[in-house]
């Protein structure tokens, strides 16, 4: 009998234990309230890692529609539509419950949420609203909305280029906040848009021949350790300075998950094994609702539960349990709106259709229908997706 010797694999599931780990990490700034742990921005990591997936996964499909034989017109809504319905729902059931029960704002600011501008109402305000978790979505919304024109109708000489001014141009953007920009301008898309682009330039270097140098170059083990070492070294509270916290580390944070990108896409090293394990794909799959839904457990509990002095206690325990009891109910409604909600809307993705630009298909080609996007490119794409 032959031992089975060959590295489990991280394709496929890699991704979704990715977002897993993003996830995660946001939840780790946001339920444990301890400025030693938020010292490391663990959530801007988090964060970091949904956009550079969201900017992968998005491109692969675009690039897929652009060399398709289909109407642009058709592509358009299809693909609006598949953001729509993946992203939407969960939405949704989130503000209508908050304004119902009078939380977080949302009966004064449920319109503005809904046509995903909280990053703006946060960028004029300049202080975090209690719905200030949507500002990542607004971001990857409006860069739907500039992408596909980008991708799909612009010349295909154009796409390199913007990709590359997005990868400068973002931190050169930041690097005015330690010169006197308000930090909260940096939720609006110029402040992200690197973090899309890096995992932009991933699928393109994938899809071109001649690109293949960096896709290879980004898949070695000695720059992504290289890159793990780096953002570690940045991200350190006790060595940061605005000069590197603004512009740099998100930069090394983004490039290093572009690595890590690449290194789930061809399931190199066992090493990094572990993100295909179930329990971190799992949570990978529901991160969109556990991301939605995660900010207003706490304020609900706060509004409505405040005779429970339980959640008032400083003592180490109490601290504990609360952020325990946090990120269990998270969870629960997270696995509740996936399986009765978001699941199976999804069934409404093929609703529209790209259509062909023949007005008769080829003999050949009647029975071979394009292959829809898989569960682990589009259904999943988030912020966060």
């Amino acid at each position: 009998m032959h031992r089975n010797t060959r590295r489990p694999s991280t394709q496929g599931g890699g991704h979704s234990g990715l977002r897993g780990v993003a996830v995660l990490l946001v939840l780790l700034e946001h339920f444990t309230y301890s400025e030693s742990i938020r010292g490391w921005a663990p959530g801007m990591v988090g964060v970091r890692l949904f956009f550079v997936l969201s900017g992968f996964l998005i491109t692969s499909i675009l690039l897929r529609q652009k060399s398709a034989d289909q109407t642009r017109a058709s592509q358009a809504a299809a693909f609006y539509w598949r953001r729509f319905v993946r992203l939407s729902p969960a939405m949704l059931i989130a503000v209508g419950l908050m304004a119902l029960l009078d939380v977080a704002q949302m009966r004064q600011t449920w319109w503005i949420h809904l046509t995903y501008l909280s990053n703006f109402l946060i960028a004029d305000v300049k202080y975090w609203i209690p719905a200030g978790h949507f500002w990542s979505l607004s971001v990857e919304e409006q860069f739907y909305l500039l992408w596909f024109p980008l991708v799909v109708l612009a010349p295909k000489r154009l796409l390199l280029p913007t990709v590359l001014v997005f990868v400068a141009g973002a931190p050169l953007y930041r690097l005015l906040v330690p010169l006197g920009m308000n930090e909260f301008y940096n939720v609006l898309l110029p402040g992200q848009v690197d973090s899309l682009a890096w995992g932009a330039l991933v699928a393109v270097a994938k899809d071109r021949p001649s690109l293949n140098w960096v896709y290879r170059l980004m898949g070695s083990a000695r720059f992504l350790w290289a890159g793990l070492t780096l953002s570690v070294l940045v991200l350190n509270p006790f060595m940061g300075h605005a000069l590197i916290t603004w512009p740099i580390s998100p930069a090394l944070v983004s490039l290093t998950g572009a690595s890590l990108v690449v290194h789930c896409v061809e399931a190199r090293g066992s090493a990094f094994a572990w993100l295909a394990t179930p329990v971190l794909v799992h949570i990978g799959v529901i991160s969109y609702g556990i991301y939605v839904y995660h900010y207003f457990v706490p304020q609900v509990v706060f509004t409505h539960a405040n005779d429970l002095h339980i959640w008032f206690g400083t003592s180490v325990w109490t601290k504990l349990l609360r952020t325990t009891f946090w990120i269990a109910l998270t969870f629960l409604i997270a696995e509740m709106s996936w399986w009765l909600l978001e699941r199976p809307m999804l069934q409404l993705k093929s609703a529209v259709k790209p259509t062909s630009n023949r007005v008769y298909p080829a003999p050949e080609e009647t029975e071979n229908v394009l292959p829809q996007e898989t569960p682990q490119s589009s259904d999943r794409v988030t912020f966060t997706g």
